[in-house]
């Protein structure tokens, strides 16, 4: 029975795999296949896989068998399994369920991808029912791990209802015996010791924003009064790290107040105790998008200023200090290994509809959470809508299938088996979910991110092991 090419006759002694090749600056070739394999070629090299053949070349041959780039009899179940590891999360359902609990805020934030409302609005917090049937449609989901995030607005404005969410969904685990965790998304300016103890006592994970020193945080993120939260924010997370001896996460947005700071900024996580640090560019819709003339910069300049905070991270882990760069070590987890990797972003496909989504105070179900300000992105409702009927509906499979990149520019590029098109900003920034390639920001941002990922890699050796001391620790991103 043939199940093979290598079963027919005089079969060829390899076929290649799909690959896109990219000439460097340095004069290497880079090949990239779907599933994350590369390998870098002298031109002799580029030359024989281009005109097949590879088999001249016996070095080479094994080489590129053993990464999967050509096909053999023998690698085929190699090469497979490594695609199975790679597009795990295709089939797992959603597992990343963010559940936006009040639209309210006391803060003003520059660039928030939603639209806040003020403290005193009415009708924009979840109720008790809408939670209720919120918790029941994520234990819909099959997946065997589940978490729970809370968002807002700023979700400590509706405390209760964060009660309820963890209890209720206690109750119902004692049947479904799921994997569950609890994060909280808060600005921590409202935050007090009995909530604290609250979520301590139910290991309720903890994230804030911190975008850096006060002359740049302060500029940002400020109350509805006007002045600044820096103060606040620190006192936070010093008296949880050290009083409580409880974990805290951070992360820095950047906006073009944050780009003469690159240093600043990652001292201020340093010295605040944490070991890494997660810089992250704005996405163009909510606020942002309606204050991009005083807030926003182009690719160009975000990479650079990117590039200078990596840079001075490796600087001080080269004096002997562990401290990581989040979305370096992402990317470089991405290039030294097969298996997925658990970040909703910057994967094909993302995890838009596939592996989180997002339920907004009125029970309305998002592809995501940054995508929350377009209705466009809406797919269903826990008042009236099953899972199975959510995530078999053909708007759901269209998101995941632009976020593929399989109908785009997106599969003839070499950084397509580690990136994705963020169908969000491509629509706040061009009204189309179907990217404009050669102008795409987001798009031209990822590609400079893996490709300094990918060059550091390559040709710096003392970086290139800094790069995999991060990967090799259990630190997340």
């Amino acid at each position: 029975m043939v199940t093979s090419l290598f079963d027919y006759p005089e079969s060829p002694q390899y076929a290649e795999n799909r690959y896109i090749p990219k000439k460097l600056a340095e004069g290497d070739y880079l090949v990239t296949i779907d599933n994350g394999a590369w390998a870098l070629l002298s031109e002799e090299e580029h030359e024989l896989l281009k005109t097949h053949r590879v088999s001249e070349n016996p070095d080479l041959f094994k080489k590129l068998e053993s990464l999967g780039i050509i096909i053999t009899q023998s690698n085929q179940a190699k090469v497979v399994g490594d695609y199975q590891a790679r597009f795990s999360h295709i089939c797992n359902g959603t597992s990343l369920h963010i559940a936006a609990i009040t639209s309210r805020c006391n803060q003003r934030c520059l660039y928030c991808y939603v639209n806040p409302k003020p403290i005193s609005s009415k009708g924009f917090d979840m109720d008790k029912d809408t939670a209720k049937r919120v918790v029941e449609f994520m234990f819909q989901s099959p997946s065997k791990a589940i978490t729970i995030e809370f968002q807002g607005g700023e979700p400590l404005l509706n405390f209760p209802i964060i009660q309820y969410i963890i209890d209720y969904s206690k109750k119902l685990n004692k049947k479904y015996k799921k994997d569950i965790v609890y994060t909280l998304v808060t600005n921590l300016t409202l935050m007090q010791e009995d909530i604290l103890k609250y979520l301590i006592r139910n290991r309720v994970g903890i994230c804030t924003s911190l975008d850096g020193p006060k002359e740049v945080h302060d500029r940002n993120r400020r109350f509805l009064g006007g002045h600044g939260t820096h103060d606040e924010v620190v006192h936070w997370i010093q008296d949880i790290k050290t009083q409580f001896a409880y974990n805290v996460n951070a992360l820095p947005v950047i906006t073009k107040f944050s780009l003469p700071y690159a240093k600043e900024i990652v001292d201020e996580y340093v010295n605040l105790g944490f070991n890494r640090i997660r810089i992250k560019h704005m996405i163009y819709c909510g606020l942002a998008k309606e204050n991009w003339n005083k807030i926003g910069y182009t690719p160009e300049q975000y990479l650079k200023f990117w590039k200078g905070a990596l840079e001075y991270c490796f600087k001080i882990n080269k004096s002997g200090r562990f401290f990581a760069e989040g979305t370096s070590l992402l990317i470089t987890r991405k290039f030294l290994s097969r298996d997925y990797q658990a970040f909703t972003c910057l994967g094909w496909p993302c995890g838009a509809a596939l592996t989180q989504t997002s339920y907004d105070p009125h029970g309305d179900i998002r592809s995501c959470d940054e995508s929350r300000s377009f209705e466009e992105f809406k797919i269903g409702s826990v008042r009236k809508d099953s899972y199975r009927n959510v995530y078999t509906s053909p708007r759901v499979l269209n998101i995941v299938a632009l976020t593929s990149g399989l109908n785009s520019l997106c599969d003839a590029c070499v950084w397509h088996p580690y990136c994705n098109n963020c169908i969000v900003s491509s629509f706040g920034m061009e009204g189309n979910p179907v990217p404009k390639l050669p102008i795409d920001y987001e798009c031209k941002i990822r590609g400079g991110l893996i490709e300094h990922v990918l060059r550091t890699l390559a040709y710096s050796k003392e970086k290139r092991k800094i790069l995999m001391e991060w990967c090799s620790s259990k630190q997340g991103i």
